[in-house]
């Protein structure tokens, strides 16, 4: 599956106008849990490899980010099935997930997310609190396929969200903590 996407840091003032500007379809629960490999090929080729929990349902998620730098992206994701949530992941089950041989692949630590969704004009928009570490921050992600709904842009433009800059994906925001606390 392909997902393409603008997305936008934004601050705890900012969350807050956007979570009362609309009415949510929907508020989900999820724990990204981020895993690595003792090789660096999943960081050298920009992959990103979860295991997203939310309630009793887990999958494991792989993300190949297509460019970089930029408040749009695009990423081709792969999902499957998992039980549960293991501190190491087989080679195995790794390589079956992410389309090539990554080795053992070990659990770095989760990130908790409060996700409101909304859907509208085929487009969706999400407005993440994330949690990790000591760390809380806020996202805003506006998913579509063909064209994004220029009236959730324009609304989002006028409460003070900028898609005009790189954004730092979770993930990526995740690893900088995980330097900064692992010793």
């Amino acid at each position: 599956m392909r997902e393409t996407e603008i997305k936008s840091i934004i601050d705890e003032s900012t969350y807050n106008k956007v979570l009362k500007a609309f009415n949510w379809d929907s508020v989900t629960e999820q724990t990204n849990h981020y895993y690595t490999d003792e090789n660096g090929i999943l960081s050298n080729q920009h992959i990103t490899f979860r295991i997203r929990a939310i309630g009793d349902t887990a999958k494991i998620q792989v993300k190949h980010h297509r460019n970089k730098d930029s408040a749009l992206q695009i990423c081709d994701e792969t999902e499957l099935p998992i039980d549960s949530i293991p501190e190491t992941l087989d080679k195995e089950t790794a390589k079956k997930a992410a389309g090539f041989d990554v080795g053992t692949l070990h659990r770095m630590g989760s990130a908790h997310t409060r996700r409101h969704t909304l859907k509208h004009d085929n487009s969706e928009l999400c407005l993440d609190k994330t949690e990790y570490f000591d760390t809380v921050d806020y996202e805003v992600e506006l998913e579509y396929e063909d064209k994004m709904s220029a009236d959730l842009l324009m609304k989002l433009t006028s409460l003070g969200v900028a898609f005009n800059k790189s954004c730092v994906g979770k993930f990526a925001r995740f690893l900088a903590e995980y330097e900064k606390n692992k010793n």
